[in-house]
């Protein structure tokens, strides 16, 4: 796991133990005060290592209120600064009361984050309409050729089995990418754990789905962020 920081420049107006109090029902799971820093952090479960996952951190400093917050390879910066900065906007709302944020600063941030992610929705959406189509053409050109064999008879049977392994293979990766996504990923380890009393044998899961076992332990890993399930200790 990797972290960022963003660091809006703020003058601070009041005692920072009076915004601590405020921010004590908001749902964070640790919040500390010392030294005139106000730290909140919010972790959302443990990985599948027992590591706690680390959501978001705020610091309120006397001339400055620093956001943290982590992403994986598995989900870049840019993704998750679009999950978390509206939550870092309500946040500064909230001290609105204690500080005065020099919103330039932030402004700053939105703005690349805008032209940032429309290149990435650009380039990400040609390489999936390439590779889908590239797909699709493969899969098309050996069903084709499925089809002539079958027509051809016995004589022909080792093509045949030949071309059908292919047409399997072709069709496994289209499944892949126009099917099996996160979400789809996600829902189905959430529906088999329900089926299965709150317990996953990740290996049973993978061969009966037809899913790679590091491809299953990412999507319990993504149920485990999103607070769908826990890792249960024994």
């Amino acid at each position: 796991m990797a972290e960022e920081k963003i660091t809006v420049l703020g003058k601070q107006k009041k005692p920072l133990k009076g915004l601590a109090t405020l921010l004590s029902g908001l749902g964070f799971t640790r919040i500390t005060y010392a030294r005139n820093v106000l730290s909140v952090e919010k972790i959302k479960g443990t990985d599948l290592q027992g590591k706690p996952y680390l959501e978001y951190r705020v610091e309120f400093k006397d001339g400055s209120i620093d956001f943290l917050y982590s992403f994986s390879a598995k989900r870049s910066r840019i993704a998750r600064l679009l999950d978390l900065m509206p939550t870092f906007l309500n946040i500064l709302q909230v001290a609105e009361d204690y500080y005065d944020v020099r919103p330039t600063g932030i402004f700053t941030h939105i703005n690349a984050l805008l032209s940032e992610t429309s290149k990435i929705i650009d380039r990400d959406a040609l390489e999936f309409s390439t590779q889908l189509s590239e797909l699709q053409a493969r899969y098309a050109d050996m069903n084709a050729k499925y089809d002539d064999l079958v027509r051809s008879g016995e004589a022909n049977t080792r093509l045949l089995l030949e071309c059908e392994r292919k047409r399997d293979e072709v069709s496994k990766k289209l499944t892949a990418l126009s099917g099996m996504g996160d979400d789809l990923l996600k829902e189905t380890l959430y529906g088999w754990i329900k089926l299965h009393g709150g317990t996953i044998d990740i290996r049973e899961f993978s061969k009966a789905n037809s899913v790679a076992v590091t491809r299953a332990e990412d999507g319990l890993n993504m149920l485990i962020r999103e607070g769908y399930i826990r890792r249960r200790f024994e």
